[in-house]
This record gives C-alpha cells, sequence and structure tokens, in this order.
C-alpha cells in the first residue's frame, strides 16, 4: 500500500504561494499547478480578495494579481501567532 499523499500547506496557502510568485497566472493555471478546479482555485481567489489579502486588477483580457504583504504578515495562523511570526520561527529551525 503505498503511503496516503497529504500537503503542509492548506489549498489557500498554495494558492496565495503561487500567486506572489506568478502574479499573472490564469486560475487554469494555478488549478494546474496546485491539482484543484478552477472552480476551487477561483472560490479561493474570491476568499483571498474577501480577506483583505488580495488585489486583482484588469490588464487587457487577464487578471493581474498583488498580494498585500502587509495584510498578510498580519494574518493569524491561529490566535495569538501571525503568518509573520510564524514564518520566523520555521527560519530558526
Amino acid at each position: 500500500m503505498s503511503p496516503r499523499k497529504w500537503n503542509m500547506i492548506s489549498n489557500h496557502g498554495l494558492v496565495i504561494t503561487y500567486i506572489a510568485a506568478n502574479p499573472e497566472a490564469t486560475l487554469r493555471e494555478i488549478a494546474g499547478i496546485t491539482n484543484m478546479t478552477e472552480r476551487a482555485v477561483f472560490q479561493i481567489v474570491r476568499d483571498l480578495e474577501t480577506g483583505g489579502l488580495l488585489r486583482k486588477r484588469k490588464s487587457g483580457r487577464q487578471n493581474v494579481y498583488t498580494v498585500l504583504t502587509k495584510e498578510l504578515n498580519r494574518y493569524e495562523v491561529y490566535p495569538g501567532l501571525t503568518l509573520s511570526q510564524l514564518a520566523r520561527r520555521i527560519a530558526d529551525l
């Protein structure tokens, strides 16, 4: 029996990480890289926009995304621990 496949990062984390590195990525491209459906990626992008972590603007027929780093760094992973603090703790390992 092969080991069960899992990921350390949530789907939201995978999408925002990919967008940070590829701000002009299409939903189809993000879906292919993250192994999610386009519909799931669409919903996640909408969640990230609504949550104030991502901004979308049109450039011709394409969307271009901006990760709002200041907001992202203040985002709480769980009560009392921000994403920025978590990143520092991981870096200290």
